[in-house]
């Protein structure tokens, strides 16, 4: 019954595929699985080097050298060109081909579906196996096994179908892609590296105005004003904002019972959630940034005019000096939370304020920029899903 009802989806879904390009023919997946994929226990050669392909090693870029001794499971016997799907959640979007190893024998972990391209190009299947149509399918196809898509059987997927065009055409697609994706992921790690530089940046301010400025220690209660007022009735013409380990960001919760209570976060506020402050859930409203209100849990402080400008504790309380009072303040904490109370008898060492004022000026255009770049790396990782459809779709 249930093969029955799969067929006749099949159907369904092979009636409404998109139209292909001339010489192009959708193909069920069936056609490039193996009847049967040998497998072996690697631990009865303990001796012998085996190339084993598994999700950890995919991540890491390359398959790793084991030895048959240090494999404690079953695996999967491979050959070089076949392609690999992983069928293990979260990672079901990751789709390899096997290399060559000369001499060695090639083993894959039994988290991947193999594919066996004799009829195909194999790295035009890897990217077909990519595509956001495909993954779709999967999805939907898989989405009732044991209520999760853990060790989805091959024989589920089976009916899938992909565009396939000749095999000449494949190779053209492939070797098109290949190029693209190298570009994009170049571009990508460039991007990446501009991002980690600008966030160094504030620890770099930081340092040299403690450097440069005359220090002196004070209580943080002495340099800080808590906010606790709640905003009143005009809650409704402000978002909600919340702390994250990446700084401010909308509340992904609407307000609560009383929105009254909600805190005011305008220019320049640092605001924190107690309960995980230990992870770095931090933000601040800068002047670039739109006022909101934030929930009554959070802490919200300024820093006092004349001794602690607001901006440059913001970036101070996110080095690796807030971190290690704040990891100092939360020993013997029976939630590991930190209010106001706890947080004030907490030593800071200040630049004089002039001193600090100046770091703030720099740090004042360090927002702008991380966000500049964090929105060209979104565009960058959108790139292989639009690059991928244009293929298939035969617009290459």
């Amino acid at each position: 019954m249930e093969h029955t009802k799969k067929s006749a989806v099949s159907t369904v879904q092979s009636d409404m595929k998109r139209k292909l390009p001339d010489g192009w023919r959708w193909v069920k997946l069936a056609e490039f699985m193996p009847k049967k994929v040998g497998s072996i226990d690697p631990s009865m050669d303990p001796d012998e080097a085996f190339v084993l392909y598994s999700i950890p090693s995919f991540d890491r870029g390359e398959p790793d050298t084991v030895f048959g001794k240090t494999v404690g499971s079953t695996k999967q016997i491979v050959r070089s060109g076949d392609v690999l799907l992983s069928k293990i959640v979260p990672h079901i979007r990751r789709t390899c081909v096997v290399g060559n190893a000369p001499g060695r024998r090639i083993i894959a972990s039994t988290e991947w579906i193999v594919f066996r391209t004799d009829k195909a190009e194999s790295e035009y299947l890897k990217y077909a196996l990519a595509d956001d149509d495909f993954h779709k399918e999967f999805m939907d196809t898989t989405s009732g096994v044991g209520g999760s898509l853990l060790r989805a059987r091959p024989t589920l997927v089976a009916h899938i179908e992909i565009p396939l065009p000749p095999l000449a055409e494949q190779r053209r697609i492939a070797g098109i892609l290949k190029e693209q994706m190298a570009a994009v992921d170049k571009a990508r790690k460039a991007a990446q590296e501009r991002l980690e530089a600008a966030k160094t940046l504030p620890d770099s301010f930081i340092w040299e105005s403690l450097k440069s400025g005359k220090k002196s220690k004070r209580f943080l209660g002495d340099c800080l004003v808590e906010v606790r007022k709640g905003v009143g009735k005009d809650w409704g013409k402000y978002p909600v904002l919340g702390a994250t380990r990446n700084g401010l960001a909308l509340a992904k919760e609407p307000v609560g019972k009383n929105p009254e209570r909600y805190k005011l976060v305008d220019p320049v506020t640092v605001f924190y959630n107690p309960m995980r402050i230990l992870l770095g859930s931090i933000a601040v409203v800068d002047y670039s940034d739109q006022a909101g209100i934030t929930s009554p849990d959070y802490v919200v402080i300024k820093g006092k005019e004349g001794i602690l400008d607001t901006r440059w504790f913001y970036y101070w309380f996110r080095s690796s000096k807030g971190a290690h009072l704040i990891d100092s303040l939360s020993r013997g904490a029976v939630r590991e939370r930190i209010l106001f109370n706890r947080l004030s008898v907490g030593n800071i060492e200040i630049p004089d304020y002039e001193t600090q004022l100046h770091a703030s000026r720099h740090m004042a255009y360090l927002n702008p920029i991380v966000e500049k770049i964090s929105n060209e790396l979104n565009i960058i990782n959108a790139l292989p899903a639009a690059l991928l459809r244009q293929a298939f779709n035969g617009e290459l």
